[in-house]
């Protein structure tokens, strides 16, 4: 059940039900009759779920308003209910309810006074969304970096509320009132969505931080890809370009590498399989986790993945080995922290998109957009592609992207470009002639390493341990789950990836983590120059005085 939907309080009285009360309580009223009608008209059932958990309503205040509390949503389905307006079927509470919740659906009678009503939108009060590890929303309280946050999102929508979208009708599509059915090619099945009045988009962070996750998501996002390039943005067919292999080509650009041939090329293996096995172990924390992970496939649908364990053992060794340069990334969690960097790119290109006045919808790593503007929106997203690996490579300068430098002094002119050294730009050009000369070139040296600021041999024993830690919090979840593994295997492999991970700090010249992470080196804290005495005692210097900490209190 959404709150984004009202009608007129005519037709709530219409249902027999009294309108006085106080004004968040009607206004949860209207939202909940008014998607329980909307649910009955687009059939299917008709059946709405809602949560009748204290703990599901405690963030609604911060992204559907004050209205929707528990005890305002609780009150209403059993007023509606009293009245014969609404059918309910309760779930268990707690645990026996195995993640079910309760469902309600209109009756005749609430069908009947709804007839011919209108509908008014009411877009989502809020375009940021915080999650946590769970997926559930999460309140939050606002800084500068969430306004900010959200003073982007609303430009956004701003300038996609005035694209117009069309879906066409006939083969593949079914209309109802509030409601669209789309068929996939691909399973051939029918996929669901509510479109909104205007495009809106909603941005959703992950973890309950705001660095990771964070897509744009819309309505349009759900219709299978064959559908989306039917559809007519602004009276004119549709067009959608996607980043070729995104994410693996970020996490090069991460280690400092340039990717050779084909990313989802593996002797001996279909590209299809290699480009599942790739884009599941950056989603996984360990290797073998993407190997359960691409077996459980099977288990949830069957046929999606008909292979072997060995099979899989084989693919993921293949891959592992054929992307070495990103190995020590593959199997440590880094999905959600590309998908981050992923809808940095997608605001970017909606921002350049914008500028020029061309409509273009994200669909996470690609984008829809009129036929006529697809070769400039991909060059749009070729150019953002560029500037963000050449942002995240640490092996790349600092300075400024676009920014030439030029030898010679400021106001001065080369020989030959048509005007004197030291002339000023009203005077008159002379010409002057000059032939070429060979002037001896000497060699030039190359750049001297960057000096390290830590120990290599004291560094790699910090990493280790940290690596070594990480792999036991690691095994300790996964012996939760049932996930059993050798530790020597584990061992070995935090030693691997420290070292590929110090070789690369010792190559770079910066360090892959901050010192609060993996201090550079392990030993206990500086100790106090007066031992066994505390800091009281020991910063003053009368005894039995305590310190003074400013100048006014020493004058005092």
């Amino acid at each position: 059940m959404d709150f984004h939907w009202r009608t007129k309080p005519a037709f709530i009285a219409a249902a027999g039900v009294s309108l006085i009360g106080h004004p968040r309580a009607l206004e949860a009223r209207n939202s909940i009759m008014t998607s329980l009608v909307r649910a009955a008209l687009a059939g299917q059932g008709g059946w709405v779920s809602y949560s009748r958990s204290k703990r599901f309503y405690e963030p609604l205040s911060r992204y559907e308003g004050t209205a929707y509390t528990y005890d305002r949503v609780k009150a209403a389905v059993q007023e509606l209910l009293d009245l014969g307006l609404i059918e309910e079927e309760r779930a268990l509470p707690g645990p026996a309810s195995h993640g079910w919740q309760s469902r309600m659906r209109a009756t005749d009678r609430l069908i009947a006074a709804f007839n011919d009503c209108p509908f008014e939108h009411v877009g989502p009060r809020e375009v940021i969304e915080l999650r946590d590890v769970d997926g559930e929303r999460m309140a939050y309280t606002d800084t500068d970096n969430t306004r900010r946050l959200r003073k982007v999102m609303e430009a956004r929508n701003e300038a996609a509320s005035a694209i117009r979208i069309e879906m066409p009708e006939g083969d593949g599509w079914l209309h109802t009132p509030g409601h669209v059915r789309a068929r996939s090619e691909k399973t051939g099945g029918w996929v669901g969505l509510r479109p909104t009045p205007a495009p809106i988009m909603v941005r959703i962070y992950g973890r309950g931080r705001w660095d990771m996750h964070g897509r744009l998501y819309g309505w349009w996002q759900q219709l299978p890809q064959a559908r989306r390039i039917e559809l007519l943005i602004n009276g004119e067919v549709a067009f959608e370009e996607d980043w070729s292999a995104c994410h693996p080509r970020l996490l090069y650009a991460m280690a400092g590498k340039v990717p050779v041939g084909e990313i989802y090329d593996v002797d001996g293996y279909d590209p299809r399989h290699v480009k599942a096995a790739l884009l599941t172990v950056m989603n996984t924390r360990t290797t073998y986790g993407g190997i359960l992970s691409l077996m459980k496939r099977e288990e949830d649908s069957p046929g999606e993945w008909p292979h072997s364990l060995d099979y899989t053992k084989g693919l993921m060794k293949a891959v592992t080995h054929r992307h070495e340069p990103i190995a020590h990334f593959l199997g440590a969690d880094m999905g959600v922290r590309l998908m981050h960097i992923e809808s940095e790119m997608c605001v970017e290109v909606l921002k350049k998109s914008e500028k020029e006045n061309i409509p273009a919808l994200p669909v996470h790593d690609s984008f829809v957009t009129q036929a006529s503007k697809g070769p400039r929106v991909t060059a749009i997203m070729a150019d953002v592609m560029d500037a963000t690996c050449a942002e995240i490579n640490p092996c790349q300068t600092s300075r400024k992207r676009g920014f030439t430098p030029h030898m010679g002094a400021r106001g001065a002119r080369a020989v030959g470009s048509g005007c004197c050294v030291g002339s000023s730009a009203s005077a008159s050009p002379e010409v002057v002639k000059t032939e070429a000369v060979s002037v001896p070139v000497s060699p030039v040296a190359s750049p001297t390493p960057r000096p390290l600021r830590w120990d290599p041999a004291e560094r790699l024993e910090a990493m280790i341990a940290y690596q070594i830690k990480t792999e036991r919090i690691l095994m300790s979840e996964e012996r939760c789950e049932g996930i059993f593994e050798a530790w020597e295997r584990r061992e070995a492999n935090a030693r691997a990836i420290a070292k590929s991970v110090c070789a690369y700090e010792n190559e770079a010249g910066i360090r892959a983590f901050p010192t609060h992470i993996v201090p550079d080196r392990i030993g206990p804290k500086t100790a106090s120059l007066k031992r066994g005495r505390s800091p009281r005692k020991a910063g003053s210097t009368v005894r039995g005085r305590r310190p003074r900490g400013c100048l006014s209190e020493v004058r005092a």
